[in-house]
């Protein structure tokens, strides 16, 4: 019988590339004969703003354990009730499952269904010791528990902060991929730059706004992505020519390789996960929180491009070159069937 993987999910009330994620281990699992479901809170939801088509279990239960958790709340007799209430509208999970949890959850997952392995899907090493308290009782958290089999991550920054900070911590990293038939190198760019505000919005406001005083943004439409759909977001990189990188802390940071992908030449923070692939040759990173400079890169980019466009346009294409050959799907998938036959038992 296979072993059932079931991926904790949030519903996120906004695109997310770490959803997107999710949905795609279970996609790529399923379709290499492994047995691996969503696991989302409310009954009858999932996530539409992008089209990946996989199978989803709900578990209310689940979810309702890890609000307690989070909490602090022991399961006294009322919360048993609603707890049990909850069970009989959840997802059966029986114990020769693996559960596998994003880092947000915090280090005392173990608690959650405690006889039942897990794995830590890590996609943002940053976050991992967010619910750590400074007064933690370090002997045992999620990271060093003996039902947690492994923890995934998506960069070699990422790796070597759970390294460093978990010595005996069994750690797989997985490349992602971007697909190409949504981002892909669009050769008709418009004098266009294009951003992502939802994270270090103070920042992009000063980058934009200390643009705008100087007069530098009167020839270029500015688009702000969000609230779009998968291929919404791919459709305005395509036209665009540059893209501001807001990143920060990321595990791997996908704003900006789809942007690569799309022909963008791109500008701004590497958010650390983003030193592999924030090449100079075709790309211009900034010190994080470095306003003044990222503001007199774009600059640069700008006048370049108003004496000769190609020049800015060509790193466009190195980048989507770049991008396109070492994270595309076929090494996405290649790196995940590799690390969940290491983990699962062999019937998989």
């Amino acid at each position: 019988m296979k072993t059932k993987l079931y991926f904790i999910c949030p519903n996120n009330k906004f695109a997310s590339g770490g959803v997107k994620q999710i949905y795609r281990q279970v996609q790529i699992l399923n379709s290499n004969g492994f047995n691996a479901y969503i696991l989302h809170k409310k009954i009858g939801k999932r996530d539409k703003w992008f089209n990946i088509h996989v199978p989803i279990l709900y578990s209310p239960n689940l979810f309702k354990q890890i609000k307690y958790l989070y909490k602090g709340k022991k399961i006294n007799f009322i919360r048993k009730i609603i707890l049990d209430f909850l069970k009989v509208r959840s997802t059966d999970i029986d114990q020769n499952s693996i559960l596998i949890f994003p880092e947000i959850y915090g280090p005392e997952i173990y608690k959650i269904e405690p006889k039942i392995s897990k794995v830590i899907f890590n996609q943002n090493c940053y976050y991992t010791f967010n619910y750590f308290s400074i007064y933690n009782d370090y002997s045992l958290n999620i990271y060093n528990h003996p039902k947690t089999l492994a923890t995934i991550v998506a960069s070699d920054d990422a790796h070597r902060y759970m390294e460093y900070s978990f010595p005996e911590l069994k750690i797989y990293k997985m490349r992602l991929g971007i697909n190409s038939l949504i981002f892909n190198y669009y050769h008709d760019k418009e004098r266009q730059i294009c951003f992502m505000p939802r994270k270090l919005s103070d920042d992009v406001n000063q980058v934009i706004n200390i643009l705008q005083q100087r007069d530098m943004l009167k020839n270029w439409n500015l688009i702000s992505i969000d609230n779009k759909t998968e291929a919404e977001v791919a459709d305005i990189m395509k036209k665009s020519t540059l893209f501001l990188s807001f990143n920060h802390k990321e595990g791997f940071g996908l704003p900006p390789v789809e942007a690569m992908a799309c022909g963008c030449y791109v500008i701004g923070y590497t958010g650390q996960g983003g030193k592999e692939y924030f090449k100079k040759d075709f790309s211009m990173p900034v010190e994080d929180g470095n306003i003044i400079e990222f503001v007199q890169k774009v600059e640069e980019a700008i006048k370049t491009y108003d004496v000769n466009p190609e020049k800015i346009l060509q790193k466009g294409q190195l980048a989507s070159e770049f991008i396109l050959e070492n994270y595309n799907l076929e090494h996405e998938e290649q790196d995940t069937v590799s690390i969940w036959k290491n983990i699962v038992p062999r019937n998989f």
